[in-house]
């Protein structure tokens, strides 16, 4: 009996002295490196915006396509001023992810193409993309053109001219515009708010727990010298503070940010629960300075 307790205390000893710190050290460390990854400076800022537009565009322009029955076959020509074919692939992906197409096997549809010696050769004109579905087989086929596609360090836009033409009646079927840009004063927080969104949900998830958990442990002392005031509005200001910091830094990784009702429901949890645990950290910290 006696020695389960002195294992006992020697067991808590240890954890107060050698394991917390340490466990708190790595989760430190931990916190700060993926916050690094997340908010440092990056290599290929203007090739972020770049890819960060063409994918908003393709996005909006890949729900607007015209939808038929059954599953028509579909090609995407290289559109015209896309030199990188960035934007051209992207539509691609974004088309065959829908399932609401059958999407023309890349390697397939170039050999066609070179076959009829129009590989290489973007197509803007209605009659020369007909011409093309109908050689190479295809139910409906998308071409265009990007007349502006530019990123620097104050601005960055991107215009699509999008359009879609069906193989058996020979008509577009859709003929669209479609801009997106980043630029003037708000570039910098556009820019911090695309990046963001676009990071994993798991890091922020862990970044924001981690600076939850650790906010008040590493300032038991503030808290301590606050708590001995005795005073119940001390006691709400601390715990008020404390909770708004940790709803700021989630704010910060949403880039300020709440797209749905989804989003809105979790930042609700996550106020709940910092609240709730810096209320047990200061009433634990309170009891043992009685």
């Amino acid at each position: 009996m006696i020695g389960s307790r002195i294992a006992n205390l020697v067991m808590n000893f240890a954890g107060r002295v050698f394991f917390k710190p340490i466990l708190y050290t790595a989760v430190g460390v931990s916190m700060l490196f993926e916050g690094y990854q997340l908010f440092g400076p990056a290599e290929d800022s203007l090739g972020f915006m770049r890819r960060n537009l063409a994918q908003r565009v393709c996005a909006k322009a890949v729900d607007e396509l015209p939808r038929r029955n059954g599953i028509p076959s579909i090609a995407v020509l290289d559109l015209a001023g896309d030199t990188q074919g960035l934007v051209t692939n992207l539509l691609r992906d974004r088309i065959a992810a829908t399932g609401e197409f059958h999407l023309m096997e890349e390697p397939f549809f170039r050999k066609l193409l070179r076959e009829f010696g129009k590989d290489g050769a973007p197509i803007t004109k209605l009659a020369d993309a007909v011409a093309t579905a109908r050689e190479i087989g295809v139910d409906m086929i998308i071409f265009g053109e990007i007349p502006e596609f530019a990123a620097r360090q104050d601005s960055a836009a991107l215009k699509l001219e999008l359009r879609m033409a069906e193989r058996a009646s020979g008509q577009a079927i859709l003929a669209r515009s479609y801009f997106e840009s980043m630029g003037g004063g708000g570039l910098a927080s556009s820019y911090w708010r695309a990046r963001i969104a676009d990071s994993s949900k798991g890091r922020r998830i862990f970044i924001w727990v981690a600076f939850t958990l650790l906010l008040p442990l590493v300032s038991l002392p503030l808290i301590r010298r606050l708590l001995s005031e005795d005073s119940n509005l001390i006691n709400l200001a601390l715990l008020l503070a404390y909770t708004i910091v940790d709803m700021l830094f989630a704010l910060l990784l949403t880039g300020f940010w709440i797209p749905t009702v989804w989003s809105a429901g979790i930042l609700i949890l996550a106020l709940a629960a910092s609240g709730y645990y810096n209320y047990r950290i200061a009433a634990m910290v309170d009891q043992l300075t009685r």
